[in-house]
């Protein structure tokens, strides 16, 4: 599943990302949508500034959307370097932040996981 196409509005950040920065979505990001443990949309409600990997300012202005997912332990996991025979799992984190011109990526993104979601409140 392709949750977010490229964009020169859509910014995410995951666990490696450096504090305050963003990374512009400037190419395809694949994730397995059923790998999601756990899902939070929101909006928000003042201007934010951030930057971005290249030490540029990012303005996230108020009503920039922005879906976070915590993905279940399995989907990152790695051999331990002490343990050979045992793999540590880690838990990975990606939250995308739509301007409000990308609102039809981050509709699209929403059709996709209302058809995953248990309790659509």
């Amino acid at each position: 599943m392709n949750p977010s196409h490229k964009s020169s509005v859509v910014y995410f950040i995951t666990n490696d990302t450096p504090k305050d920065r963003l990374i512009n979505l400037s190419s395809h990001i694949y994730l397995n949508l059923q790998q999601i443990t756990e899902l939070s949309l929101y909006t928000l409600k003042s201007d934010s500034e951030k930057l971005s990997l290249d030490g540029k300012k990012v303005k996230l202005p108020a009503e920039t959307t922005v879906i976070h997912f915590t993905m279940s332990p399995t989907f990152s996991s790695y051999p331990d370097s002490k343990h050979p025979e045992r793999r540590l799992h880690e838990r990975r984190f990606y939250t995308f932040y739509y301007l409000p011109e990308s609102i039809q990526e981050y509709l699209a993104l929403l059709q996709e996981l209302n058809g995953i979601i248990l309790n659509n409140d």
